[in-house]
């Protein structure tokens, strides 16, 4: 006998008035979802029964992700409204708009699909004409390598997405009781190992997962490609292992394969949730290790920092000062990121990562009420209020969290483009104090009022 499986949901996600209710009010038959020009008429989540290719499935309409004109505490509920829908779908239809072209939230709504680990399909809407599909080729800058066009206006397209549709439905059927069959049930821990080549980042893994799941070698460059490896725990979250080819200096990289294999390690950093930072503790922290290092800081990564080899440095004191000192450099400029002195080699320390790993992920998907946080706030502005920039007395009335992995704190402002970097740099590191969240990054987002 089958299983009683509940029907898949398909949750429609991208910026304000891209036609998400349109094509709603088209693949349902109905005209439910109010339609106007108006970005941001959609508030809550509306749902509906589809049928496509003889499966049903349930349908949501999602509010736009972006902020509206003037953002307050309801714009806020409105996009909390949208990360539900996300949370509860089974997979995700992801639409642009072919008029507007590509916008900068498009880029943030692609990397939140990405993030959501969840199957999607890319929508290009409002293609009415060959020139309309000739000119949404911009949208291939997301990263995107394939999109369905149409214009849910007129019915274009909209047999493709249904096949489309169908295809993605069959492969995440649900289970009633409501446990997903498919084996993405829970979405593991991404933890990506970094660095130089010939570092140890293969002989690490190895030693984490507990089997010879990477070829080593002393000979620089041996991994080529970035190898997943899940690690399965009992009564704790699966972790990912993403094992990434070591990164040269830009000017020594000629050969094409390690190009490709470059490109791919800075990729596999900017899509996992922790990233391993290995350093040679016989070298030290050389320029191109801060250069990798800032990679995870740029794409605002949980950080663990590792010197590597500490068994052939342990009797040279003179060099150990110097690595404890480099050590204190690399926490300045990752303030939150934990540090180990390790040796794959003899085992030293290994025992520590996988703590560190479930200590940091806590805190990179931590949230907090706004309650709690304007309290934080107003401490904040005791401590250090904004300063005066080009004549004018900036000010910030209060501030909500808009997002995780990482935190995001949007605090809303009279001139949110004056306020300074090292203020900036103030408020991430009271609010990661106050809120006890030592080991992420926080984004500091301004909006104005």
């Amino acid at each position: 006998m089958e299983k009683d499986a509940r029907k898949p949901i398909i949750a429609l996600i991208g910026r304000p008035n891209v036609g998400k209710s349109t094509l709603f009010n088209k693949l349902t038959g109905t005209k439910n979802a109010l339609v106007d020009k108006t970005p941001g008429l959609t508030r809550d989540r509306r749902y509906s029964t589809i049928e496509i290719e003889g499966l049903e499935a349930e349908i949501i309409d999602t509010a736009g992700i972006g902020t509206l004109d003037k953002p307050d505490s309801l714009d806020a509920q409105i996009q909390e409204q949208t990360k539900v829908a996300i949370e509860q779908a089974d997979c995700l239809c992801v639409m642009f708009d072919a008029r507007a072209g590509l916008q900068p939230g498009d880029l943030e709504i692609a990397e939140l699909a990405r993030r959501s680990f969840k199957p999607w399909i890319a929508i290009i809407n409002k293609v009415e004409s060959e020139n309309l599909k000739a000119a949404a080729l911009e949208f291939y800058e997301t990263g995107i390598s394939e999109f369905t066009f149409i214009s849910a206006k007129t019915g274009h397209g909209l047999d493709e997405l249904l096949t489309r549709l169908g295809q993605l439905c069959q492969s995440v059927t649900v289970e009633s009781n409501g446990e997903k069959i498919s084996p993405k049930d829970e979405r593991p821990i991404r933890v990506c190992l970094t660095g130089r080549p010939n570092v140890g980042k293969s002989s690490i893994m190895n030693q984490l997962v507990g089997q010879q799941r990477m070829v080593v070698s002393d000979i620089p460059g041996t991994t080529r490609d970035s190898i997943d490896c899940l690690f399965e725990r009992k009564g704790r979250k699966n972790i990912l292992f993403v094992d990434t080819a070591g990164i040269r200096k830009r000017a020594k990289v000629r050969h094409r394969v390690e190009k490709f294999s470059v490109l791919k390690a800075i990729e596999s950093i900017r899509t996992a949730d922790i990233c391993i930072c290995v350093f040679d503790a016989r070298e030290g922290v050389t320029e191109q290790d801060r250069r990798l290092a800032g990679y995870t800081r740029d794409y605002s990564k949980g950080c663990i920092t590792v010197f590597n080899k500490w068994d052939l440095v342990r009797d040279d004191r003179k060099l150990r000062r110097l690595l404890n000192e480099e050590a204190k450099l690399l926490g300045k400029m990752l303030p939150y990121a934990p540090h180990l002195n390790i040796s794959a080699l003899t085992g030293r320390n290994l025992n520590k990562i996988l703590p560190l790993i479930d200590l940091v992920y806590a805190d990179y998907t931590f949230k907090e009420s706004t309650g709690k946080l304007n309290r934080i706030l107003r401490h904040a502005l005791v401590r250090r209020n904004p300063p005066v920039t080009k004549g004018h007395f900036l000010k910030i009335y209060y501030v909500t969290q808009t997002g995780t992995n990482p935190p995001a704190l949007t605090f809303f402002a009279n001139f949110p483009k004056l306020f300074p970097e090292h203020y900036k740099r103030f408020l991430e590191n009271f609010f990661r104090q106050e809120l006890g969240i030592a080991h992420t990054p926080i984004k500091i987002i301004l909006r104005e009022r």
